[in-house]
Order: structure tokens, then sequence, then C-alpha cells
């Protein structure tokens, strides 16, 4: 189904995407690979119709005299996922998502993506009250295999599902540190966790059997990664433990997925996050979206 407005001129229309490998889409997608990870990988991983999984959504494209402008998810744990090369359509994408089963809750993406919509929300839809609005700084790693820092620790390892207990401890810190939301049952965080292990998408440094930090790629394509979820608790902090463990992880992704290249988000005021981030090596580049109930 479809919506339209414009004039003679300019038609700008909303399309449910119906193929997981439509080329035109993954053209547009990976034109802005640094800020469209999450597009990208649950486009791949659930497809491109809502199911019954909580990143699962009705994957759709906005069109402008036929040439795609942007591309847009609103899963069914109600975060819009986002990325549009023109800010044009706020109003109907808004009400293309009214069509849904399910409210916006969030918004994620890139800035210039988010910040118009955020706007319109704002004004036009009372049942929209984020609890978290953070503008991140958004970093890029080109990885390559002559990068002296990319060195291997062999404290670190990959997490397997036999690790969610100590790792679900950490999450729940990490999650308070940062004044994160997240409305996930426990087993559907352990469901989460136990498909990402699989994927090879969380690390963690450990001495005796005991997890001290840990970091994870929140999406993975073929040639991109996106870092999450990097955490050291309090009193294992200042030692370099988050710096060799992310050290770790780049290695695995530059060797084991053939990653080219390595982007992140994190909080403008977090000084620590964004020395540990520079110090390897992370430029940044833009800015990032993350607002969440």
């Amino acid at each position: 189904m479809s919506s339209f407005f414009g004039g003679a001129v300019t038609m700008i229309c909303i399309q449910q995407i119906e193929n997981s490998s439509d080329s035109k889409v993954l053209d547009f997608l990976n034109r802005f690979e640094e800020t469209s990870q999450f597009l990208i990988n649950n486009l791949s991983t659930y497809g491109p119709r809502l199911t019954d999984h909580h990143n699962s959504g009705n994957f759709k494209a906005i069109l402008k005299n036929e040439e795609i402008i942007g591309v847009f998810c609103l899963s069914l744990r109600g975060n819009l996922l986002i990325q549009t090369s023109e800010p044009l359509a706020s109003k109907l994408i808004a009400e293309d998502c009214g069509k849904e089963s399910h409210l916006i809750k969030g918004l994620i993406g890139d800035w210039n993506s988010v910040a118009p919509l955020f706007e319109y929300l704002k004004k036009s839809n009372s049942d929209f009250a984020p609890t978290l609005i953070e503008k991140e700084v958004l970093y890029r790693l080109d990885l390559k295999s002559e990068h002296q820092n990319l060195v291997k620790d062999q404290r670190v390892r990959f997490l397997n599902e036999n690790d969610f207990d100590p790792w679900l401890v950490q999450s729940k810190l990490y999650n308070e540190e940062l004044n994160l939301p997240n409305p996930l049952s426990e087993d559907q965080i352990r469901h989460s966790f136990n498909e990402a292990v699989l994927r090879k998408m969380w690390w963690g440094l450990f001495e005796n059997s005991r997890l001290l930090s840990r970091a994870g790629l929140n999406s993975s394509g073929n040639k991109v990664g996106q870092v999450g979820g990097v955490f050291t608790p309090h009193e294992y902090r200042k030692q370099g433990l988050a710096k060799s463990t992310m050290l770790h992880m780049l290695c695995d992704c530059r060797d084991h997925f053939g990653h080219y290249k390595s982007i992140l988000f994190t909080g403008e005021s977090d000084v620590a996050a964004r020395k540990l981030y520079e110090s390897i090596g992370y430029s940044h580049i833009g800015y990032f979206g993350l607002i969440l109930s």
C-alpha cells in the first residue's frame, strides 16, 4: 500500500519492501552503511515483514519520483529504525507507522534522519514520551592488516551460552549507568544473547573464570561491524581491560569476519569512552540518534 503527497513535479510515496535482497534497497542502505547497520542487519536476519520477533518489522521504502530517498522499519518492540537522504517525509512516515499494530516508542538512526521526525512527533503525538534522548558521537575505524594497535589477548575469548549469567549482570549495570531502558523479559534477553553468541558477536576478558570486561557487535555485515555494549564494572576499570577486549575483538572482526571497517557511537559527554575509542584509532565522523523509552 502506498501513500502520496506532492505537486506536479515532486511525488513522494511509501512502499512496502517485499524482498530482503532487493538490490535498490541494499544499494541505498550501503551508501549510508555507517548509520544504517541496524536496518541492514535486521533486514538480513528477520526479513522485510513483521513476525513475532521483537526486532522484526515491516520494512518500507520512501520514494521520490521513483528514487529511494529513505528506508525505515518500526520494530515490534517499538523502535523506529530510519535512514533518509533528505528530511522530507516526517509526517508521511508517522502516519504510515500509525497504521501498524504497535506504537512508536523510540527512534534510532543517523541524527539528520532522526531529528526532524523527533521534532514532528513531539508536536503531533502525545503518546510519544521517550526517557532517553541522545545525540551520540559516531566513530569509524578503518581495519587494515598493518594496523599496529590490533593485538590479541589470551584472556579474551568469544562468549558462549554458559556465560549468560555474568553477562546479564554486566548488562544490567551497563543499562543503569547509561540510563538505557530495556522492556524485554529475561527470557527474551537470553534468547537474543544465545542468537548473538551463535553468530560469535560477543567477547569477554576473563581472569580465573571471572568475566571482567566485555564488548560486542550489535550488527555484523559482510564488510562492516558495529560495536556495542562495551563495558567494564567500576572495580575493574583503569586497568586497560576494555581496550584489550576491544583490540582482540577488532582482530577477529578483521580476520574472522573480513570486516574492513568498524563503527560505533557513544555519548558526547562520555569522556572516558571517547578517550578509549580515540586511543584505539577511531575518528569522529558524525552523529547518531538514540531516542528511547
